[in-house]
């Protein structure tokens, strides 16, 4: 390391150069260039740069409200307008998430830019964000052996801190929020370990966030758990939403029709319709609706329908809505065993009990659904074959008869006009309406959101009472910074910072003893376990233990800016339109 005079130590064998902290001054280290290139726009000066992981992405905002992504080698494949001006970034696997000016936090495939959700919270101006892994994962097997109904339902446990001007909120998974509120305005994060997490603030302070519980594998799968729920229930409403839409085209179709068919008829609709089944008389003043209005066109775009939109729905229903209520009664029964085990969120087992056995009758009234969507099926199928056999006899065709008497009267005097499937769905049609009194779908999902809002508002009372922020020390040793980061080295807790004036970067032992320092420092980022400095011609890796000088290769312009990952290296001028994707070998 840069410095005045080198002491050396006498290790009984041989003698080895060190820096000024004692530390081993290590040459060895290389980097491969993957590639150097130049953007086609001069970015914002303050634009800000972030890696994608799990996919090696590098992000970068162009202008305030646009983010745009690239390849490794230089290859932009998508931008995204955020529609705010975008204050954070950060990204997680194979997701990257934006808080905006607009006071929203949205999450983004990183594969193709497509927004994932909206957080639903309701956040003031927000200040930091940063998304953290856990070590904690779901290791049930009996639930990880079920067939898999949406390949992005993670047993692993993740959390996104987003801490605005009157709080603090941590996003579970991206689908559960606990809301602390604080004073404290969080610059970076030094320990991401979920139940003792430690960050610095906009005032040099260390935090501590501590999540104390009875046992910390029962929270962590307890937060799985309730995670996956909320997943599948969402998911079922969208669903639901989906079936409703396509269900309705078929009754606005048919509900046309037999209004019309109404209208030419001299009596009631039903009895005139027994009476044509009945003796095969067709009355000529409803000619024109045979012939005219429903015809072979109808008939074919009734049947086409009748079999696209109930096949459909019957495959949508069974696949996304039984399955996943199956999979939350077998969530909330495991939730339920965790929770007689060791409580460790306090959750009422009353409130579980009772929502479990709401998902079991929602389970029934899905099945009773499949049987009555056949049973209507097979009945308009009889219905339309009737019909086509109508209109072949006005076009004096030889018909077929492909339905039954009985059965065909059965329905047209009992759920014609009446359907068994339109009391599970908003309707209001002037001709069709719903048979009985059954409770619409959408109606008993909103139940079972509301009884499960009960519980989630037992963790968010739980963590609201026993979540503890404090101050673990000031940072008293530092002139104002011009950046500081810390994070964990072992069992040291070490944090690292430049100053306005000489940009020298300065590694310490909090509030102990420096550890190392470099001079002329251009960019800093810590990974998991080092420290990756950019100086003017190299880079240093520092770890608890060593210091490693990398120089660089020659590049086409002055290095200013660094972001690293688990591998890579992105480096790029001061106007971040020159850049240099570096392998750390």
């Amino acid at each position: 390391m840069p410095s005045k005079s080198i002491p050396i130590f006498n290790t009984g064998h041989e003698y080895i150069k060190c820096d000024p902290g004692g530390r081993l001054a290590d040459e060895g280290g290389e980097v491969s260039v993957v590639h150097i290139g130049e953007f086609s726009l001069k970015a914002d000066p303050l634009s800000k740069l972030a890696w994608c992981p799990k996919m090696n992405l590098l992000l970068m905002t162009r202008d305030k409200s646009t983010i745009h992504c690239f390849r490794i080698r230089g290859e932009e494949i998508y931008f995204v307008d955020n529609g705010a001006e975008i204050k954070g970034v950060t990204c997680h696997e194979k997701n990257f998430c934006l808080s905006g000016a607009d006071k929203l936090v949205k999450i983004y495939d990183s594969s193709d830019g497509k927004l994932v959700k909206k957080l639903d919270h309701n956040f003031s101006d927000i200040k930091y964000i940063h998304w953290s892994s856990t070590i904690y994962r779901l290791k049930n097997k009996v639930l990880k052996s079920l067939p898999i109904i949406y390949n992005d339902i993670s047993y692993d446990l993740d959390y996104l801190v987003t801490n605005d001007e009157n709080s603090i909120t941590f996003t579970f998974n991206k689908v559960l929020n606990v809301n602390i509120v604080t004073k404290y305005q969080i610059r970076s994060q030094v320990s991401s370990a979920l139940f003792e997490q430690e960050y610095i603030d906009e005032n040099n302070r260390m935090l501590s966030i501590k999540i104390p519980t009875e046992s910390r594998q029962a929270y962590a799968d307890s937060m799985v758990l309730l995670c996956q729920v909320i997943e599948y229930l969402e998911r079922s409403k969208t669903t639901l939403n989906e079936i409703e839409k396509e269900l309705k085209t078929f009754y606005v179709a048919i509900n046309r029709y037999l209004s019309n068919l109404k209208a030419e008829v001299s009596g009631g609709l039903l009895q005139d319709l027994s009476d044509m089944l009945l003796t095969s008389n067709i009355p000529d003043g409803t000619k024109d609706f045979w012939v005219n209005q429903f015809g072979e066109r109808g008939f074919k775009k009734m049947t086409k329908l009748c079999e696209t939109v109930f096949k459909e729905c019957r495959k949508k229903i069974f696949q996304y809505l039984i399955a996943p209520i199956e999979r939350v009664i077998a969530l909330l029964d495991e939730l339920n065993g965790i929770t007689k085990w060791k409580n460790a969120m306090e959750l009422d087992l009353e409130d579980i009990t009772k929502l479990t056995k709401q998902c079991q009758s929602e389970l029934k009234a899905y099945d009773q659904l499949m049987w009555d969507l056949k049973e209507e099926k097979d009945h308009y199928d009889e219905l339309f074959n009737w019909w086509k056999t109508i209109v072949d006899k006005f076009a004096d065709k030889e018909a077929s008869n492909n339905y039954s008497t009985s059965s065909l009267l059965e329905f047209i005097h009992s759920n014609l006009l009446q359907s068994k499937v339109l009391q599970y769905i908003p309707s209001d049609y002037d001709t069709i309406k719903h048979t009985g009194d059954g409770k619409l779908l959408s109606g008993s999902q909103q139940e079972i959101s509301d009884l499960y809002r009960t519980i989630l508002d037992q963790v968010d009372e739980y963590h609201q009472s026993y979540v503890e922020i404090s101050v673990i020390t000031e940072i008293y040793h530092i002139s104002p910074p011009m950046d500081m980061q810390g994070s964990a080295w072992g069992l040291q807790t070490v944090e690292a910072h430049t100053d306005y004036f000489n940009k020298k970067l300065e590694v310490w032992k909090v509030n102990d003893q420096v550890i190392d320092q470099v001079t002329d420092t251009r960019g800093f980022e810590f990974r998991d376990k080092d420290l990756v400095v950019l100086a003017k011609d190299c880079l240093y890796v520092l770890d608890h233990a060593t210091t490693t000088r990398v120089p660089l290769p020659e590049l086409p312009f002055e290095p200013a800016h660094l972001r690293v990952n688990s591998k890579f290296v992105w480096i790029t001028d001061k106007e971040k339109v020159h850049y240099a994707v570096l392998k750390l070998i």
